[in-house]
């Protein structure tokens, strides 16, 4: 047995991998779901490309620089420095609701007209069939779609929403609406297109507000040369454009009403103190003027000259003292409140450690306030200016409290010399003593007054000089290209998502298709030699011989192979048991065996088929025999003879020998000595005896059978059969010790590796062959 083996030539088993003939079957019988799933994602990109409104977007580039021209007079501006954290300030001005408030106002986005096209809503933008103009006495209707539709050269109606009740109108005449009084103008300079109506939305200053923040966009652009780039997205360009360009302009006005109002309150303040100081400047104008009138004279006698020069000096240190008591109370309640104000000449009189730390101070307050502006008190950015001004805060005070302390020491002991020399002025006219007391606080108040007009003309330099220099050096653009959706890339990324997903849907079908596809997939099997192919035909399942009815077919041809392959098996002697098996019922092995049979007979050898399948009788056999009652199960009980059921098959030297009755112990008719005999039987009238037996996966009769052949014919049948009926026939192997069995791949689809090359068989609508039946 092991040299006729040796004869059959087996081909090797294919590398792990990817198998292309089931890969060729997965994708054949899946081509129209393939198909539907590339034209579906190619659909759902082109509906995204259709359906998804163009996005544009306009943009600026802004130079922020802030200009210190008040050193040209030769003083020290006493703003903050304005260049720290300058691009990230101006970045949350741009972007706060604070600036965009003025943007709505100033812009008309108070009404949006949109035509309704057949696929997509356009808004209008200055491009409208109509304007309205509307009073509001109710905010019922505001961002909700009022339809218009025409009905006349002068008519219309209105819908609100798209169920609401309509409302007719006429242009130029008052419509009332929920809550609203609507004018209409008709605008004769619009060109109608294909659209199919009009409708407007009142939009609210809070959808505006919203609206501004969700498109607009600031970012740094250099930090180097501070600039920052200003970009708006609409899906209108000519808007996206108009907005940006009133984003600018308003943006330039705003910044330079911000940087000078800090400058600003403290000339306010100055021109307030001076109106003051003038009222009581003019009051001791006139008592001078009336004391002069009143007593003829305003000099003291010469021998008091000295005295009064004294108490003069005394009176003028008291107030100036005083003066600066005052002053330092100010100023530690500036610090304790906050609005801290301290002139030069405040800063001229205080010890320089002490004015150095209130200016540090006063533009920590300047830059909090101008923090406020931008950013809320809960950041972390206020929260350190805050800190930082506390330390600064606390040690200022102390500082001002140890001033005031010897500023009231002082003036304690000027009132007590004061008090002195005032005992020998006990005989002075009183009128003399008020008058020189008025003329010391007038001349007080002089001083105090030109000090305050130096510090005026000092805060109006410093605003005349600090200039914002913010250039637009780009302005805002006008897109020409949409910046969404990018067509090119959606349809590309709508065919990679086709192939993608066919691939995955190949694949997953792949990876479940555990139905046996190729021959390489039979091979593996350990000694176990493939007899041949049979390719797959659409006549598989007719009644008869497919040899006599199709002689010239590729099956039939792979049938006589296989009649010529049989012949290199048991060479020992000239009468053969062949068996066929398989391992669930539909694998072809009854079609296999008459056909076989068949080409046997057709070679003058005498063949009998036996089925003995007695639990399921056959409808597609070679020959119908005349009673049923007669067969393999009566013969194995000695009821009838062979010779009694056997029927002649419309093909000479090939009989059948039916299956019979159904009996109730198939298997042990087979066991006893009965099924032996009759083999041995016909082996003495038959060259060959094919025994059609049944599936071995489901019952054991057919192990039986194969143990009592000289040859068994294992069928799988192409994807069909599992691959676990490989492990199948293993089992069967290894448990049975069978070494006759060979493998047949049945129906194998007419493609691929094993596919057949002659041109002259009758198959049709094949336009490849099995290039080979048997591997050798």
């Amino acid at each position: 047995m092991a040299d006729v083996n040796r004869n059959i030539r087996v081909q090797p088993a294919q590398l792990e991998g990817i198998d292309f003939n089931k890969l060729k079957i997965v994708v054949r019988s899946n081509w129209v779901w393939l198909l539907v799933i590339f034209f579906a994602a190619n659909f759902i990109a082109f509906l995204a490309i259709r359906y998804t409104k163009n996005l544009y977007e306009s943009a600026s580039v802004i130079r922020l620089d802030v200009k210190k021209e008040a050193t040209d007079f030769g003083i020290k501006s006493p703003m903050e420095d304005q260049s720290l954290n300058l691009i990230s300030g101006e970045i949350e001005i741009i972007q706060s609701r604070l600036f965009l408030s003025r943007v709505v106002d100033s812009s008309a986005l108070n009404i949006s007209y949109f035509s309704i096209g057949r696929v997509l809503n356009d808004e209008l933008y200055h491009s409208h069939p109509f304007t309205v103009k509307y009073t509001a006495h109710s905010h019922t209707l505001f961002n909700r779609p009022i339809y218009f539709d025409e009905t006349g050269p002068n008519e219309f109606t209105l819908q609100i929403g798209g169920n609401g009740d309509k409302v007719a109108g006429k242009y130029n005449t008052k419509v009332s609406l929920d809550g609203l009084d609507l004018y209409f103008r008709k605008s004769m300079s619009f060109v109608r297109g294909d659209e199919i109506g009009y409708f407007f939305v009142i939009n609210s200053k809070e959808y505006l507000m919203n609206y501004l923040l969700a498109n607009l966009t600031a970012e740094p652009l250099n930090f180097n040369a501070n600039t920052i780039q200003i970009s708006f997205k609409d899906n209108n360009p000519f808007k996206a454009n108009a907005i940006l360009n009133k984003i600018d302009t308003i943006y330039l006005q705003y910044s330079n009403e911000q940087k000078n109002l800090a400058t600003k309150q403290k000339i306010e303040w100055i021109s307030n103190e001076l109106v003051a100081i003038e009222n009581k400047m003019e009051d001791f104008e006139d008592y001078f003027e009336n004391f002069t009138l009143q007593n003829k004279s305003n000099n003291l006698e010469d021998d008091l000259t000295k005295t009064v020069t004294i108490i003069n000096h005394i009176d003028t240190l008291r107030f100036e003292l005083s003066y600066k008591i005052r002053e330092v109370t100010v100023l530690m309640n500036g610090i304790e409140t906050g609005d801290l104000f301290i002139s030069l000449t405040q800063r001229a009189q205080l010890p320089p450690s002490l004015a150095k730390n209130l200016e540090t101070l006063e533009q920590l307050y300047l830059a909090q306030e101008r923090l406020k502006l931008s950013y809320n008190e809960i950041t972390f950015a206020y929260r350190e200016k805050q800190k930082e001004i506390e330390t600064i805060r606390n040690k200022t005070y102390r500082q001002l409290s140890e001033l005031k302390a010897d500023l009231v020491k002082k003036l304690e002991e000027a009132d007590e010399k004061k008090k002195r020399l005032e005992v020998e002025f006990a005989n002075l006219p009183d009128k003399s003593t008020e008058f020189s007391k008025n003329l010391r606080y007038y001349k007080l108040y002089e001083q105090f007054y030109l000090s305050l007009m130096q510090s005026k003309s000092e805060f109006e330099i410093a605003q005349a000089g600090s200039i914002p220099d913010f250039n637009i050096l780009s302005p805002a653009t006008m897109p020409v290209d949409p910046l969404s959706p990018n067509k090119l890339m959606i349809a590309g990324v709508g065919f990679v998502a086709s192939i993608v997903l066919m691939l995955f849907f190949t694949g997953t079908l792949y990876l479940m298709n555990n139905k046996i596809t190729s021959l390489s997939e039979i091979e593996k099997i350990d000694q176990v030699p493939v007899l041949g192919i049979v390719p797959a035909s659409k006549h598989l399942n007719e009644v008869g011989l497919h040899i006599i009815n199709h002689p010239k077919s590729m099956v039939s041809e792979a049938i006589r192979t296989l009649r010529t392959n049989l012949d290199f098996f048991s060479v020992h002697t000239d009468k053969k048991v062949i068996a066929i098996s398989s391992t669930v019922s539909g694998e072809g092995k009854s079609f296999i065996a008459k056909n076989l049979g068949g080409v046997m007979a057709f070679s003058n050898k005498r063949v009998v088929l036996l089925d003995l399948d007695m639990r399921k009788p056959k409808d597609t056999l070679a020959a119908t025999p005349e009673e049923k009652s007669k067969g393999m199960s009566t013969i194995l009980i000695r009821k009838t003879s062979w010779q009694e059921c056997l029927v002649k098959t419309p093909l000479a030297n090939f009989d059948y020998l039916p299956s019979g009755p159904h009996p109730p112990n198939p298997s042990e008719l087979l066991m006893n000595g009965e099924f032996e005999g009759l083999l041995d039987d016909l082996k003495k009238n038959y060259d060959y005896i094919i025994l059609d037996t049944p599936p071995v996966g489901l019952v054991t009769d057919g192990i039986m059978a194969m143990k009592r052949a000289d040859i068994s014919i294992y069928i799988f049948r192409a994807n069909y059969s599992k691959k676990d009926f490989l492990l199948n026939l293993q089992r069967i192997i290894n448990i049975n010790k069978f070494s006759n069995i060979t493998t047949l791949l049945n129906a194998l689809p007419n493609t691929g590796e094993q596919s057949y090359g002659y041109g002259y068989y009758e198959d049709p609508g094949n336009g490849h062959w099995l290039k080979k039946i048997f591997k050798g």
